[in-house]
């Protein structure tokens, strides 16, 4: 089974992420990230595990590596053909949350994804839409154009999701 460790946020950076992500839905581009109840987040970890049991002691064992902070989206991105993405800064701080994050993941678990989200093959993002067709990419690029500005925020929260259906497991509150 495929999890993910992901980042999220103060309730001001999720509202700016969830307006964005509703109105690409209402256009029509697509609707997986608001059916699913996908929430704005940042995935540090991606990994495939049968022992999420592990994986939920050790990181509460180990949640104070994790600490609030602050998080600057400054770019629009895609992953072609069917996903647009806020791309923050890549700095100290998100660096670091993906490498402990894996390390912490690793001896219970095989990386998922094909390690796209291990330490230096990771892509960070911030997904607005996802499982799009091409159609619904342009659409989705041509709405985030007109809404998207640069996004001060920060992490509150750390999630242990389920992927493929998407499913909250466990949430730390951060510092």
């Amino acid at each position: 089974m495929d999890y993910a460790i992901c980042l999220l946020f103060d309730s001001d950076t999720e509202s700016a992420f969830t307006n964005i992500i509703n109105e690409i839905a209402d256009s029509g581009a697509g609707r997986y990230m608001i059916d699913t109840k996908i929430p704005p987040h940042i995935t540090i970890a991606l990994f495939q595990t049968e022992q999420i049991e592990s994986i939920i002691e050790v990181v509460s064992k180990n949640i104070a590596g994790f600490s609030p902070e602050k998080i600057a989206w400054a770019s629009l991105g895609v992953f072609v053909p069917q996903c647009i993405f806020a791309a923050p800064v890549m700095d100290e701080y998100l660096r670091n949350a993906c490498i402990v994050a894996n390390r912490l993941a690793a001896p219970f678990s095989r990386p998922g994804d094909d390690g796209h989200y291990l330490p230096n093959h990771w892509v960070p993002h911030t997904a607005l839409a996802v499982k799009l067709t091409s159609e619904g990419l342009r659409k989705a690029f041509d709405i985030a154009l007109q809404q998207f500005t640069f996004i001060q925020g920060r992490s509150t929260r750390l999630m242990l999701a389920e992927c493929n259906p998407f499913r909250e497991v466990q949430i730390w509150n951060l510092g």
